[in-house]
């Protein structure tokens, strides 16, 4: 470790000569209070000396890197980062979580084969092929839709195979012992884009096939509401579709399947993820997707928005759609204005990209920040994207070359760096990008929903009706958005709350679903069922594969004794009890959360790792993400977006409102 601190003296010497010159005075931290929770206009940004507190920086994480244990808390399981006053030790101690991670929590999920590599066409090196292939010029298949998912764990373990315990406890008893909703919960530092907004992310990134024929039973008790209502005995929960490439030789790991979407941060659930898809919601004029005469998507047969990705549709996913639906139109606007000879194709394929960024820039600097408005994380997630350049005075103009690529990424953002899939250190190999079982396990957030919306009018603040949760689905979503304006609609989502991520705060009508064909289903029962039937281990058992302590016993999960009792009639008294508790279940549970967020250590472990991956595996991200693939405008555009920007250049008669007075609009406009 000596030899690496005298380098990185070394370095800061170097750094001094490879800096402006006009930047010869360096402040260090400036006064910041690490517990203050970011409002609606951000945190405070902090100010750090690139030749004192930079160095100190990667110091801290070698030293945490050499001794993980300094991660933890002394006496408990939890990690610490957020309760350090330093934030040059809380930014140390993340990054240094993230880089264990990529070294031992990123598993390739094909045994001994890969799938076919389709061949690439001429465009490929500047244009995100609608399928998700040739990402990776080399192993083209990567990504692609219907390549299987990742894991986060050896899937050759017998914890990532399926729970042999599948009913035990009754999936069902658990949803409505431990997720049924007594009173709605809010999260007062966030209004309800941050709900519509993570679902309208989840479509992009994955979707497992349902069986039709095999199903699961779950056994109903006599008390149950459903078997009172003459529901059957039991109720009937398809089953995952089963992975069609598997292979005799790969009977030792665990459940695989195959994403029904790309991998990628592409914007699939807006433009599909194959060329039919597209080619029906293009107007073919101007690169633009189809937008009817009311200013909205058009209506599919079934009543409601024809777009990339429609299932679970609720009026937030549509007011998503439609928004982003004009964005993508006025960027080949923009994009033809400066480029009068392309054609509606590349209009189109060049104006995906462009938006396919600006998304992902909301989602890193915008909406993380916003759920976990921690000021160190704050600034994480800033430096992913931007760097942590942003912050340092003077600024870092070029590094010595000996300094490895991830401090790179640090100094200077994963966008437009080098792309990197990190090597396992077990197998010795590089990682095909995938998304993985567990990202989709800790994307269960259904407690955001509330069990009805409240119609604002954007003049007078007032409510004009409240609409109950299961009036806004599907065509019914469709239907609001004709009776009222956009504006008021949009308004509405942006002064009321979404429920917290806590145990007793699941809707109402997500465990009550009425499915023709096999009666009511409950998406809680199914929440917990489907993490069993993947082999995404239960919550004390997810944590060791994830690198955090196991908890000693249910009583170390939660301060409220009320609750604790309530988990151990579900999962029992005895000592092996929180070895039974499903993950869902524990991360909800979790009381001890880091300081300012909206969810627990061990959902946001998963986090830590993907939000970084999904960055840079990617080519257009990385490599390619330059002027010469996005334009010169395009790039300006990006590096303007925001998602208050983008609501008030579609409907700008909302600066009227408190969005105004707001930066981050996922907090509520007051």
């Amino acid at each position: 470790m000596a030899r690496w601190q005298n380098r990185w003296l070394v370095a800061a010497l170097g750094l001094a000569l490879l800096l402006p010159a006009q930047a010869a005075q360096a402040d260090g931290e400036t006064n910041y209070d690490a517990a203050y929770c970011g409002g609606p206009n951000g945190s405070p940004p902090p100010r750090f000396s690139t030749l004192i507190d930079l160095p100190l920086l990667f110091t801290n994480i070698l030293i945490y890197t050499a001794n993980p244990s300094k991660l933890y808390g002394p006496k408990d399981a939890w990690t610490n980062w957020y309760e350090e006053s330093d934030m040059r030790k809380s930014l140390a101690k993340l990054a240094t979580m993230r880089s264990l991670l990529e070294k031992s929590n990123l598993w390739d999920t094909y045994l001994g084969w890969t799938p076919s590599a389709p061949a690439c066409p001429a465009d490929a090196a500047t244009v995100r092929q609608l399928d998700g292939t040739c990402n990776d010029l080399k192993a083209t298949y990567m990504g692609g839709a219907g390549v299987r998912f990742g894991r986060n764990m050896d899937p050759s373990l017998p914890a990532a195979h399926a729970d042999a315990n599948l009913m035990s406890p009754n999936p069902r008893e658990v949803s409505r012992l431990l997720f049924t909703r007594d009173e709605f919960k809010p999260v007062p530092f966030l209004n309800m884009f941050a709900a519509s907004w993570i679902q309208f992310m989840v479509h992009d990134w994955f979707a497992h096939e349902n069986s039709g024929l095999d199903f699961w039973q779950v056994p109903l008790a006599s008390d149950d509401p459903l078997y009172r209502a003459g529901q059957r005995e039991s109720m009937l929960v398809p089953r995952t579709a089963a992975d069609r490439s598997r292979r005799a030789s790969e009977s030792g790991l665990g459940p695989t399947y195959p994403n029904e979407v790309t991998h990628w941060w592409d914007g699939s659930q807006m433009y599909g993820s194959d060329v039919a898809t597209a080619g029906r919601l293009r107007s073919f004029e101007g690169g633009h997707l189809v937008i009817d005469a009311s200013g909205l998507l058009p209506v599919a047969a079934d009543g409601f928005e024809d777009t990339g990705f429609r299932r679970n549709w609720w009026l937030g996913l549509a007011l998503m759609h439609n928004l982003f639906a004009r964005e993508h139109n006025a960027v080949a606007d923009m994009l033809h204005a400066s480029y009068p000879a392309m054609t509606d194709q590349q209009l189109f394929d060049k104006a995906r990209l462009i938006v396919a960024a600006e998304i992902a820039k909301i989602h890193t600097v915008e909406w993380t920040p916003a759920i976990l408005p921690n000021p160190s994380l704050e600034v994480a997630m800033n430096a992913n994207w931007f760097g942590l350049n942003k912050y340092l005075s003077p600024k870092v103009v070029r590094l010595p070359s000996f300094v490895p690529l991830p401090y790179a990424h640090v100094i200077y953002g994963i966008m437009g760096g080098k792309r990197e899939l990190h090597q396992n250190a077990a197998t010795g190999k590089d990682v095909p990008f995938a998304l993985t079982e567990e990202f989709v396990s800790v994307y269960r957030m259904h407690p955001l929903l509330p069990d009805a919306l409240e119609i604002h009018s954007a003049d007078t603040g007032g409510i004009m009706e409240i609409v109950p949760l299961e009036q806004t689905r599907n065509a019914d979503a469709r239907g609001i958005e004709e009776r009222y304006s956009m504006r008021d609609l949009l308004f509405s989502f942006g002064v009321t709350h979404p429920g917290a991520l806590v145990l007793h705060n699941y809707p109402h009508v997500l465990q009550n679903l009425n499915i023709p064909l096999l009666g009511t289903l409950d998406m809680g029962t199914v929440d917990v069922l489907r993490d069993r039937e993947r082999g995404v281990p239960r919550y004390n058992e997810f944590r060791r594969q994830l690198q955090l302590k196991p908890l000693a016993s249910i009583d170390a999960l939660t301060d409220d004794l009320a609750l604790r009792a309530q988990l151990k009639r579900v999962y029992g008294n005895d000592a092996g009890a929180i070895e039974r508790v499903d993950l869902l279940v524990g991360t909800l549970a979790e009381s001890q959360r880091p300081t300012c967020y909206g969810f627990g250590e061990t959902a946001f472990q998963v986090f830590t790792l993907m939000a970084s991956r999904r960055l840079q595996g990617d080519r257009f991200f990385t490599d390619d993400f330059r002027p010469e693939v996005y334009t010169p405008e395009g790039m300006a555009w990006i590096a303007q977006a925001s998602m208050k920007g983008l609501l008030l250049r579609h409907y700008p008669e909302l600066a009227r409102t408190g969005l105004a007075s707001v930066t981050n609009a996922f907090y509520p406009w007051q």
